[in-house]
């Protein structure tokens, strides 16, 4: 999934959840911040940014923040922040046949986002060949750590209705399926920020025997877009320090 019209600029600060500024072309400009959460360990002042102009010429930030430079001791590289390119390159990959779901019999015949079950919206349902119906629920995850990612970056109370949700829907005879997009290219881990979010660890760990699947892929980022990559190793009990802690 490619944006159109990016640029590269400086992060200066947020002041507000959803807005930053940048140094774009010599000049001060706000940008609206495309995700819900903390990104304090890749959101520091003189970050190389990529902002694309906002889709709605007429809304008060004519740019989005979309993705930003991270810099450690084992390289630099970007990480996308756009809390909506997850389900984008989902969809896409599923539309060029090229993501395969765990167990999943027949192929995918039919991928609908946005779908009602129970009290909560799925990110996509879909059908195979067989009849065999499924739902996907996605995470973008972003937060890394000496090369391992960890999930989530903030404190969340919907991703554990999401992954109960999904049980329920195990019970009535689907397929369920919990996919954390990675929007980082070349990580091999992705585990849970546990200290962060216990209930959802404990969630994740009840939801899996009941027959819940977990899948993850990394990502290839750059500062015009992103595109899944390759599986990832989901390791619930790796070790993982928040860097946004310290």
């Amino acid at each position: 999934m490619k944006y159109d019209g990016a640029q590269l600029a400086s992060y200066v600060d947020r002041p507000s959840r959803f807005t930053c500024r940048v140094e774009l072309a010599g000049e001060i400009v706000e940008t609206h911040l495309k995700n819900t959460g903390r990104g304090a360990d890749v959101l520091l002042p003189g970050a190389t940014v990529s902002v694309v102009p906002a889709l709605n010429p007429e809304r008060k930030t004519h740019w989005d923040l979309v993705a930003v430079v991270k810099r450690t001791d084992h390289g630099d590289f970007w990480v996308n922040v756009d809390s909506s390119m997850p389900n984008k390159v989902t969809k896409e990959a599923v539309d060029a046949g090229l993501l395969i779901f765990p167990d999943l019999p027949g192929t995918i015949t039919e991928f609908r986002p946005e779908v009602t079950f129970g009290d909560s919206r799925v990110d996509f349902k879909g059908q195979t060949s067989t009849g065999q119906e499924f739902f996907v629920e996605t995470k973008g995850c972003t937060l890394e750590s000496n090369g391992i990612v960890g999930f989530p970056d903030a404190p969340t109370i919907r991703a554990v209705k999401h992954v109960y949700n999904l049980e329920h829907a195990v019970d009535e005879g689907y397929l369920a399926y919990l996919f954390f997009v990675i929007q980082i290219d070349n990580i091999d881990v992705l585990t849970l920020n546990r200290d962060m979010a216990p209930k959802l660890t404990q969630a994740i760990k009840d939801a899996v025997p009941h027959g819940v699947k977990i899948l993850a892929y990394c990502s290839t980022v750059d500062e015009n877009g992103m595109v899944l990559h390759r599986p990832t190793d989901f390791v619930i009990d790796a070790p993982f320090t928040d860097p946004q802690q310290h």
